[in-house]
Order: C-alpha cells, then sequence, then structure tokens
C-alpha cells in the first residue's frame, strides 16, 4: 500500500473561515522528504467548500472529496478509502498545525515501532477578548478539557492508554483498519443531537483488540475555540451528547431499570436539578458545575431510554 509516507485525513461541514485557518497553518508545516497528502472529506457537499479546497491545490498536495450521508465517521471512512499510505494521520477542520507537527508524528512514530495508535498534544487557541466572554463559565473546571478537546497530559512521550488519544491529533497505522477495526459510523458529529465519543469508542475497540498507543507531546496541534463555545448554554449542550457518548460506549448492564434506564439515574438528575436551582443565584461555580453535571446525566438518560424504544 505505501504509495506515500502520511495521508492526513479530516472531514469538514460547512466552516469555510474556520477551514481556511486551518489549510493555511498546512502551507507552514515543515516536510523536509515527507511525501504525504491532505484528504479532505466535504460532509456537506457543498460548492463554497470545494472552492476553498481546491484553492489550495497549487500549494498542498491536496484532495477534495464528498460524502453525502451525514456523519463524520462517515466522512472520514470515505477518507480513509482512498488513502495511499501506511500511517494515517486523523485531524479536525477547526486545527491549527504547529509548523513541526507533520515531522513530529512522523519521528516519533519510528521510535514506537510497537504501537499502532499515536496521540499528540492539543492546546486552545482561544478568541481575542475571550476573558469577557467567560464570566459564567468555570475555565478550571474538570469538564474543559473535554468540551473543548484539550489534550495536555502531565507525562512525556511514551505509552499511554487509547482513550488519552483525541481526534484533532490521532494518527493510526493502516494495519489497524485491516484487522477490521474502522470508525462507527453510528458514533460522532451527525446533525445537533449527536452521541460523541466516535474517537474514543474507535480505540476502545483497538486497544480491546490488542494494539498499543503512544503519546508524542512534541506533536502540537491548537484547536480554534469559537466564541459561541464560551458560553454556558453551549457548554451545557456539549455536556449532554457526552452523556449521550457515555451510555452508548460504557452501558450500564447491571443496575435494576426503569424504562431501559438505570434506576439510580433518575435520582441523581432530580438531585443536581435541585442543586443546579439552588445555586443559580448565589454560587456561579457551583452552578456551572450542577449544570454540567445535570447535563451528562440527562443525556445519559436520553440515550439509554432511545436504545430501549429501538428495541421495542
Amino acid at each position: 500500500m505505501k504509495e506515500l509516507d502520511v495521508s492526513i485525513i479530516f472531514a469538514t461541514y460547512k466552516r469555510g473561515e474556520i477551514l481556511s485557518r486551518t489549510l493555511e497553518s498546512f502551507t507552514t508545516l515543515i516536510t523536509d522528504l515527507i511525501n504525504y497528502e491532505i484528504i479532505v472529506v466535504d460532509n456537506a457537499c457543498e460548492i463554497t467548500t470545494k472552492t476553498l479546497v481546491k484553492s489550495y491545490s497549487n500549494k498542498l498536495p491536496i484532495q477534495y472529496l464528498q460524502e453525502s450521508t451525514p456523519g463524520k465517521n462517515s466522512a472520514l471512512i470515505t477518507g480513509l478509502k482512498a488513502s495511499k499510505s501506511d500511517l494515517l494521520i486523523f485531524t479536525d477542520d477547526d486545527i491549527i498545525a504547529q509548523p513541526d507537527w507533520l515531522i513530529e508524528i512522523v519521528e516519533g512514530v519510528s521510535r514506537f515501532p510497537d504501537c499502532h495508535l499515536f496521540g499528540g498534544k492539543i492546546l486552545p487557541d482561544y478568541p481575542s477578548g475571550y476573558e469577557k466572554l467567560t464570566k459564567k463559565i468555570d475555565l478550571t473546571h474538570w469538564f474543559i478539557p473535554s468540551a473543548y478537546v484539550i489534550a495536555d497530559w502531565e507525562q512525556g512521550e511514551g505509552l499511554i492508554e487509547a482513550g488519552r488519544i483525541w481526534g484533532p491529533n490521532m494518527a493510526v497505522k493502516r494495519a489497524v483498519f485491516e484487522s477490521g477495526v474502522n470508525f462507527n459510523p453510528a458514533i460522532g458529529p451527525n446533525g445537533k443531537d449527536y452521541v460523541m465519543g466516535s474517537e474514543t469508542e474507535f480505540l476502545q475497540r483497538a486497544s480491546a483488540a490488542g494494539y498499543q498507543a503512544a503519546y508524542l507531546p512534541k506533536a502540537v496541534v491548537l484547536h480554534q475555540i469559537r466564541k459561541e463555545q464560551l458560553s454556558l448554554g453551549w457548554l451545557m449542550g456539549r455536556a449532554f451528547r457526552a452523556g449521550r457518548g457515555h451510555a452508548a460506549t460504557k452501558a450500564n448492564k447491571t443496575a435494576a431499570r426503569v424504562f431501559g434506564v438505570p434506576r439510580f439515574l433518575f435520582k441523581k438528575y432530580l438531585l443536581l436539578s435541585a442543586k443546579h436551582l439552588l445555586y443559580r443565584f448565589v454560587d456561579a461555580k457551583k452552578n456551572f458545575d450542577a449544570a454540567i453535571e445535570c447535563e451528562l446525566v440527562k443525556g445519559q438518560i436520553h440515550h439509554y431510554r432511545k436504545m430501549n424504544n429501538d428495541k421495542v
């Protein structure tokens, strides 16, 4: 299969301004003697996106594809089929690659010949003046790294749990896919109400199949944080989708159930809802924590009920 050294693959959906920053960052990559390709899969199939990507064809070894089936994972599978290398780098359409990103991944992969899964560092790229937009949210809260996909682990290069590799900065050897482990189209971005955790679910299955993971902290990308994401409402929606993802990938199969939902979740939801109401006007940090926890549980309840209804 190895026609090229590396294939960079990502999906995009109606985000021209953000995508343009991502593509522009690729023009600064230090590639040395690396033979690589960039595959952009448009999941909205828009002429404006096609025009934007094609405008970089004289600067980058870039290929534009379309996938009309809704869902990020459906788009990634399309990109995977078109790729021409044994090392596949998956990222998102809202990252800013640092100049040495590609070199750090390629060299890092060579230092771990027994590993098949690799993750780099992901740091936030907040919009200017973001401090004024975050008065109602707590950027020190444990949910923030997950919500904004910030992967900055307190460890050096070396083996890591596969679940700590995150989508915007992930490399996978083709052998994993050839073994039958692939992305699940039922999980991941797909409209507004979707199940989060697509990369995590994929990596868990790859890890269960015996594939090892390594962390490459010198391979760095920035993740563009949009102004609308710096609100309690957006983060609550993110928490709800994360809750759905938790139920989908880590379903509790032993708890007593009511309408297909683990009974303890209803009690937990009522308690957190009460705390959310109590703290709303008296303690901003406690209110933020209760709101996030409440939506996480609400998302789990929603997905358990959906799974139960689908069985009927």
